[in-house]
């Protein structure tokens, strides 16, 4: 059930960034909304969740983007298991240490992006504006990424609340 929730959500917020974001002009420049997910379910999530689900992000966007093929899914693996990593040494309850993780699976993302631009075409030129909306990216990232994983927190503690309601003897069932 915590899988359909994510794929629900995740799906939900493709169809955000590809369809009514790009309209927006003040928007224009927003960075990708699955990475707070992806490091939400690093951090909070078993892997038996969050692999798959990762994976799942990964190839759903490297299909729908139109970017380079695996751009997408190199960068959730690797914001996965580098956010993974890190949350065993720091306190994964702090809000400001969340939003860097954020701003920096941002900043990853678009590294991984200009990686793959010079290792296709090592002699284009990024484009000009390139550092700008790299900026415009991590700003919205520090500003929003908060308020996205503290929606993904609380929707994720009232699902479980909703399942141990319907469905109390299953749990324990699970848990011997």
């Amino acid at each position: 059930m915590t899988v359909l929730f994510y794929l629900l959500v995740s799906l939900c917020l493709v169809i955000i960034k590809t369809t009514l974001i790009p309209g927006m002009p003040l928007l224009e420049r927003f960075y990708d909304l699955l990475i707070p997910i992806v490091i939400y379910l690093s951090l909070f999530r078993p892997l038996r969740e969050g692999v798959p689900l990762v994976l799942f992000f990964g190839l759903m966007m490297d299909s729908l983007c139109g970017g380079p093929v695996g751009l997408y899914l190199t960068t959730y693996i690797w914001i996965y298991a580098g956010m993974r990593w890190t949350g065993q040494f720091l306190s994964t309850g702090n809000m400001l240490l969340m939003t860097l993780a954020v701003a920096i699976g941002v900043a990853f993302e678009c590294l991984v992006l200009l990686v793959y631009m010079l290792l296709l075409a090592p002699s284009a030129v990024p484009p000009a504006d390139a550092a700008r909306t790299v900026a415009y990216q991590i700003i919205w990232a520090l500003l929003t990424g908060p308020v996205i994983l503290i929606i993904i927190g609380r929707s994720q503690k009232l699902l479980d609340v909703w399942k141990e309601r319907i469905f109390p003897d299953w749990l324990d069932m699970n848990q011997e």
